[in-house]
């Protein structure tokens, strides 16, 4: 993958771009010893190390379990996928819909979880409760 579609240095270049950082903090902080294997990273020069992915979301205050799904599926599809078929939870095939369903509407954003659209939806659930009980 080229690093200008590769979704982990996307991932780590729109992080570094929102945070208020510099890049010389970012480095540091995540312990890293020079600031421009950070650079190469953002730029796809080089891969972000998985075991460094905790500390870049610390830093850049990003979901690790987000950023670690993104890397984990493009770096290590086959391990990403194996981790994934046997170690999530157990959802109803309605709860793995309403995920996934979720995740096609994300594209490549976050959608804030805010009490107006928990209210939304517990008010969508109430009205498709109603409707299946009229059937």
């Amino acid at each position: 993958m080229s690093p200008a579609t590769s979704p982990t240095t996307n991932f780590l270049r729109d992080a570094i771009q929102n945070s208020d950082k510099t890049q010389r903090e970012i480095a540091k902080a995540a312990g890293f010893a020079h600031p421009n294997a950070l650079s190469m990273m953002k730029t796809g020069e080089t891969k972000v190390p998985i075991s460094r992915i905790p500390a870049l979301s610390a830093v850049l205050e990003v979901d690790t379990r987000r950023f670690l799904q993104i890397a984990l599926r493009e770096y290590h599809p086959e391990i990403w996928m194996t981790l994934d078929e046997f170690m999530r939870p157990n959802l109803s095939q309605m709860e793995e819909d309403i995920l996934e369903t979720y995740h096609l509407a994300l594209v490549d954003y976050d959608i804030p979880w805010t009490e107006e659209l928990k209210r939304t939806l517990i008010s969508v659930f109430e009205l498709a409760a109603d409707k299946s009980e009229e059937i």
